[in-house]
């Protein structure tokens, strides 16, 4: 469970897109932020970057300018300069108070401190700003205090889903399952290893029958965070049964890949090709997975892996590995396809 992906690279940058523009009121400078929100959309960062800056200087209390220069700021890396834009707006904010408490709780996760994300995402009132409250909550182990929190927003169309599922562990009988909870909330807020390493004790204490599913999540998460002792161990204790031996092998070739073990790890992945009846989706995702832990190192062998796929994943493993150009075919559209059609 991927709750939000919210600090890798254009998953953040696409929620707080989302954002940019939410429930727009108007103010002093929403015609400037529109302007400037219309260079982002179109792929020109730099220039809707310099955009919002201007804007800024003559509108410091609009939500909209905030916004967006908040963004950008966040795509440039620079956390302290989104906080600072976005906390001037706060004053004056009115009704539109949400919006940019939940604007700081994403700034506050993106820079890795989750006691403002906490803060600034319960004070939103927002389902998505509650949910990230209750994660940070169950990373602290506060299960009591974040059940409220999910409970109150189970119903959102957004939030709901993965708020139900927070509860399912929750509500499990078995008190493992429920620790579990914890290791994915410290996964989603983007304290991987640390969930990666808390969590392997738990899942080897399951009951044999609850192990299967979950030791091929986390031993592929674990493989993607450099904790290739955990994702074998993961994958070599148990049995996994028929249905899951595609996986099971899928998820083999990731650690070969991480592990720089190319020649083993494209062997595994055209053994499950020949196949034929490996799920195609899950075997292009396994194999984006794969080329995005080797696009660094490998970046030849990185585009041979996504060489004939369509997705995002497959995108930005291409754009990690130097070729924008293919990145920008492999994308499906949106706002990175449009990034990458204009260089990157």
């Amino acid at each position: 469970m991927d709750v939000l992906r919210l600090t890798q690279g254009f998953a953040l940058s696409g929620l707080a897109l989302g954002l940019v523009g939410c429930g727009l009121l108007g103010d002093g400078g929403a015609e400037l932020a529109a302007q400037a929100d219309a260079l982002v959309k179109q792929g020109r960062l730099p220039d809707a970057s310099d955009a919002y800056k201007a804007a800024a200087v003559d509108h410091p209390a609009s939500v909209d300018v905030a916004a967006g220069a908040a963004y950008t700021a966040m795509l440039r890396g620079d956390m302290a300069g989104a906080e600072a834009v976005l906390a001037a707006a706060e004053a004056d904010a009115g009704d539109r108070l949400g919006e940019v408490k939940m604007r700081r709780a994403l700034v506050a996760l993106a820079a890795g401190r989750l006691d403002a994300v906490r803060t600034h995402g319960q004070a939103s009132g927002l389902p998505m700003g509650k949910l990230l409250a209750a994660e940070v909550l169950l990373a602290d182990g506060e299960r009591e205090a974040a059940t409220g929190l999910l409970n109150s927003i189970k119903g959102d169309a957004e939030a709901g889903p993965v708020a139900r599922e927070y509860l399912r562990y929750l509500d499990d009988p078995e008190p493992l399952v429920a620790g579990l909870s914890e290791a994915n909330a410290l996964w989603a807020l983007g304290e991987k290893r640390i969930a990666v390493r808390s969590v392997e004790e738990l899942v080897r204490k399951l009951p044999a029958d609850r192990q299967p599913e979950r030791r091929l999540v986390w031993a592929g998460r674990a493989a993607s965070v450099g904790e290739l002792e955990i994702a074998q161990a993961m994958i070599d204790q148990g049995t996994f049964g028929e249905a899951l031996a595609w996986r099971h092998a899928a998820t083999q070739a990731i650690i070969q890949c991480a592990a720089a073990d190319i020649e083993a790890c494209t062997l595994t992945f055209e053994q499950l090709e020949a196949q034929g009846d490996v799920p195609p989706l899950g075997l292009a995702d396994a194999r984006a997975t794969a080329a995005q832990l080797l696009a660094q190192s490998n970046p030849a062998a990185a585009k041979r892996l996504v060489a004939d796929i369509s997705s995002y994943a497959a995108a930005r493993a291409l754009q990690d590995a130097g070729a924008p150009r293919r990145a920008a075919k492999a994308s499906p559209g949106g706002l990175f396809k449009t990034y990458l059609q204009n260089g990157g």
